[in-house]
């Protein structure tokens, strides 16, 4: 059985970018001006006054978010990023506020919680698959996106009437591509408002029904019994309307990028698919954490220098922007063997701890729900695999704004088990 297989990835650039790429390309598209040596060296700096620093070597990455977090703030982009979605929730919030949400968040995810998700988990993927009961063709990403919604309304916010599972799934792709489109007028001294308005936020159809259906569940609960979800968890403390949002694009769209990516991969190694009929699924965990590792949920986490430092040798200036690129650790040279290739050994029983994985960041900023998103990866794929066998015939390429995620979807065929 081959435990090495040839998966998609994200080509970086091979030359250092210009300082005419850096003015076309360094806002909207950072992967794109990240040159391929990021992949061998601890860290790139890139060409042009105060330009970013990108960082891929784990010591490195650990002091940026982690030993010495209190040096580096989170980035203007990120924050307008988490203030388009979450307003001054969970993950805008910042100090006292955040420390308080983040602490009534915690027994949701604690690991008992977690283990009782699971058969969450499967109710929303047999609630979409029993329109596949013979079979069919799919477009993974799109499966991926509605299953997790039912998720998200089914677990972490309860909804009743007020929100469509498949509505929202459908919405998600434009609204993430709108809250987390930027360009060079971000740089501009301008109003919040008026480069939300540049953007088109204020009047895109996804953004003002995303608004207006959490609008709704907010105040829809104020005349229910509690319903003990997250967002029951996160109200004494947070803002109840601005947490059901922020929630809504923050549990969908990585955990449904990683679970397409999870049934890519199942599709293109039979071996692992056929293990999954006659096996729980855990037998799946080093699967879905070789996934994670070459298609890790948050690609680049940013931050801004907050004084003059250095780090890996490398001068810092106040303000400057530092990369943590979690996507090139997890393919650097010098920290992983052919570390193109799917190889779930990397994870399996015996093996090292290894030390550059981190595919939902590290430090207290890291992503509270890690160990949740893991299981329902795993679970809806195992489910999935287990009922029908995937089929896939093209090998998408790889986009790294926002998420890691296939360009243009994953067309594919569902064939039921037994046929």
């Amino acid at each position: 059985m081959p435990t090495a297989v040839s998966v998609p990835g994200y080509r970086f650039r091979p030359t250092p970018p210009s300082l005419l790429d850096m003015l076309r390309h360094g806002v909207a598209d950072l992967a794109a001006v990240i040159p391929a040596t990021i992949l061998e060296e601890p860290a790139v700096q890139l060409p042009g006054p105060g330009a970013p620093l990108v960082v891929a070597d784990p010591e490195l990455v650990r002091e940026l978010l982690g030993n010495r977090a209190g040096n580096f703030a989170r980035n203007r982009m990120m924050r307008r990023l988490f203030r388009r979605t979450w307003g001054t929730g969970l993950a805008a919030a910042e100090g006292k506020s955040w420390q308080a949400q983040r602490r009534a968040a915690a027994p949701f995810f604690r690991p008992a919680a977690i283990a009782a998700q699971a058969e969450g988990f499967t109710r929303a993927t047999d609630d979409v698959l029993v329109e596949y009961a013979d079979g069919g063709s799919v477009e993974l990403a799109s499966l991926a996106r509605r299953i997790v919604a039912r998720v998200v309304f089914g677990q972490l916010v309860a909804a009743g009437d007020e929100a469509d599972a498949d509505e929202i799934a459908h919405l998600m792709p434009e609204y993430v591509a709108l809250v987390a489109a930027f360009g060079t007028a971000d740089l501009a001294p301008l109003p919040e408002s008026w480069i939300d308005g540049l953007r088109g936020l204020h009047n895109a159809r996804s953004t003002t029904r995303i608004a207006a259906i959490s609008h709704a569940i907010a105040a829809a609960r104020k005349d229910k019994e509690r319903s003990d979800d997250l967002i029951d968890m996160l109200a004494p403390v947070g803002p109840v309307e601005d947490n059901i949002r922020g929630l809504l694009p923050a549990a969908m769209d990585s955990t449904a990028a990683g679970l397409t990516w999870a049934l890519y991969c199942l599709a293109t190694m039979p071996d692992w698919q056929s293990r999954c009929p006659e096996s729980g699924p855990d037998t799946l965990r080093p699967f879905v954490r070789e996934v994670l590792r070459l298609f890790p949920p948050g690609p680049h986490l940013v931050r801004t220098a907050a004084m003059d430092d250095a780090l890996g040798g490398h001068r810092v200036r106040k303000g400057q922007t530092i990369v943590a690129s979690i996507y090139a650790m997890h393919r650097h040279r010098a920290h992983w063997h052919n570390p193109d290739s799917f190889d779930p050994s990397r994870f399996g029983p015996g093996a090292p701890r290894q030390v550059a994985y981190l595919p939902f960041g590290t430090g207290e900023r890291m992503c509270i729900a890690a160990q949740f998103a893991e299981l329902e990866i795993l679970t809806i794929a195992h489910r999935i695999a287990g009922r029908f066998r995937i089929e896939v015939e093209e090998r998408p390429a790889v986009s790294l704004k926002v998420a890691t995620r296939p360009v243009g979807g994953v067309p594919a065929r569902l064939v039921p088990r037994g046929t």
